[in-house]
C-alpha cells in the first residue's frame, strides 16, 4: 500500500503558487497611464513541472519513505493473512471462540490504523519539509516580476478552482517565471533522513459488551 504518492507532493507545491497574489508589505503596483491597474497570470501547473530542485526532492522524497511503505505492506498482508485463516477456521468455531478472534482481528486492525496514521504524519511533515525551499523561491520569484513590472494582481490560471474564464494570451507570464527559476538554480534541500512514524500511544482499554466482526470479516449465526 502506498501511503504518499507523487499526488501528494505536488499537491503541496500547487497549495502555495496558488496562494501568491499581493504580498502584505510588497511594492507599490504601477498604475497604466489610463489609470487602469495592471494584471497578469500564471499557470501554476506548468511552474510547478519546471521548477529548479522539484524533481531532485520528489527523488528524496520516495527514497525516504521507501521503508516506510514496505513496513506497512507487510503489516497490511499479514493482517489479510490472518483474516483468511480465521475465515477458513469459522465454520468449525463455537460462537465464543468466533467472537475471541474478531475482537482480536479487530485490535490488529486498530493498531494498523493507528501505524498507518502516524507514518502519514510523518511523512507529510517531510514532505513539507522538503518543499519549503522550492516554494520560497517560487513565491519569491512571482513577487519579483509582481514589483517589476507594477502588477497589482498575478492569478493562477492552473488550478480547478480558478476564477479565470478567460483572458488574453499576452497577459500570461508562466514562461517568465519559469525562465527566472532556471537562471537561479535548484535551492539546497534539507538533508536526507529516515521518515519514522511517532511512537505508538498507550494502548486502549479491552472492548466490553458486544464485538462487531471486523471489516473483512463476515460473522457466522
Amino acid at each position: 500500500m502506498r501511503v504518499v504518492s507523487r499526488m501528494m507532493l505536488a499537491g503541496v507545491m500547487l497549495a502555495a503558487v496558488t496562494s501568491v497574489a499581493v504580498a502584505q508589505g510588497a511594492a507599490p503596483a504601477t498604475v497604466a497611464p489610463t489609470g487602469v491597474l495592471k494584471v497578469a497570470y500564471v499557470n501554476s501547473s506548468q511552474i510547478l513541472e519546471g521548477a529548479p530542485g522539484r524533481a531532485e526532492a520528489l527523488a528524496q522524497f520516495e527514497k525516504e519513505t521507501l521503508p516506510m511503505r514496505t513496513q506497512m505492506q507487510r503489516m497490511s498482508d499479514s493482517l489479510q493473512a490472518i483474516i483468511g485463516e480465521y475465515q477458513k477456521a469459522a465454520p468449525q468455531l463455537t460462537a465464543a471462540q468466533r467472537t475471541q478472534r474478531e475482537s482480536s482481528i479487530g485490535g490488529k486492525q486498530q493498531e494498523y490504523q493507528q501505524r498507518a496514521q502516524e507514518m502519514q504524519q510523518a511523512a507529510q511533515a517531510r514532505q513539507e519539509e522538503l518543499m519549503a525551499p522550492i516554494m520560497e523561491q517560487v513565491n519569491k520569484v512571482i513577487q519579483d516580476v509582481r514589483a517589476e513590472d507594477g502588477y497589482a494582481f498575478i492569478f493562477d490560471s492552473g488550478t480547478q478552482v480558478s476564477f479565470i474564464v478567460s483572458a488574453d494570451k499576452n497577459l500570461d507570464i508562466t514562461s517568465r517565471i519559469i525562465d527566472r527559476l532556471k537562471s537561479l538554480g535548484p535551492p539546497k534541500l534539507p538533508a536526507p533522513t529516515t521518515v519514522a512514524p511517532a511512537a505508538a500511544g498507550p494502548a486502549k482499554p479491552a472492548v466490553t459488551g458486544p464485538v462487531a466482526a471486523p471489516a473483512g470479516v463476515t460473522r457466522k449465526p
